[in-house]
């Protein structure tokens, strides 16, 4: 009877030392299956981030984005620069002044616009008049990027003598925002795609 004992509690350690290892090499299983997991759902995620939802289209008219433009800016007017935005059947223009030798010289600017892959409206300069005064096109353009009140998301580059309207940059609690489509003065059709950024 005394070797029947001891035999039974050899058995049960041995199944308790079993039990110990599998539970062990479950744990560790599951730890592992939880982190691959998990860093492949992370990069799916961030993925999924940089890839907005388009949810609509705008079809406008030159007449009411002139509106909506003289409507935006009137935040960015100041007393010593004002200035308007308008488009024209030809070309988009800017209307503002040049202060030199402390008196202020009427300033044109004329642009051709252009949709770039971005959804960003690139305008290229394709005229301008300071007064009489012939100044470099470059010049004009860092004295509006220095002197001027203008939205986060208008990008002045002189020496391209291009300005960019970077729409995918508008900031907004609803996280929409534009990306040009067509935009074609002449014909008047201009269009943009609403998008939703992913958060």
């Amino acid at each position: 009877m005394k070797q029947k004992r001891i035999g039974t509690k050899r058995n049960w350690w041995k199944w308790a030392f079993l039990l110990l290892l599998a539970l062990t090499i479950a744990f560790w299983g599951v730890i592992i299956i939880r982190v691959m997991g998990g860093s492949a759902g992370t990069s799916k995620s961030s993925q999924t981030i940089t890839n907005p939802v388009k949810v609509g289209t705008v079809t406008t008219t030159k007449e009411e984005l002139n509106q909506t433009l003289a409507s935006y800016l009137n935040d960015y007017q100041s007393k010593d620069m004002n200035y308007n935005v308008r488009l024209t059947s030809t070309n988009i223009e800017f209307q503002g002044s040049y202060k030199l030798l402390g008196s202020q010289v009427p300033l044109y600017i004329y642009f051709e616009p252009y949709h770039l892959k971005s959804g960003a409206i690139q305008l290229k300069v394709t005229s301008m008049s300071v007064g009489n005064l012939p100044l470099p096109e470059a010049e004009v353009l860092s004295y509006i990027k220095s002197s001027y009140k203008l939205p986060s998301f208008v990008e002045i580059l002189p020496k391209k003598s291009v300005v960019n309207i970077n729409l995918q940059n508008i900031n907004n609690d609803s996280g929409l925002y534009l990306k040009s489509t067509a935009i074609n003065l002449a014909t008047d059709e201009i269009n943009f795609d609403i998008l939703k950024k992913n958060r």
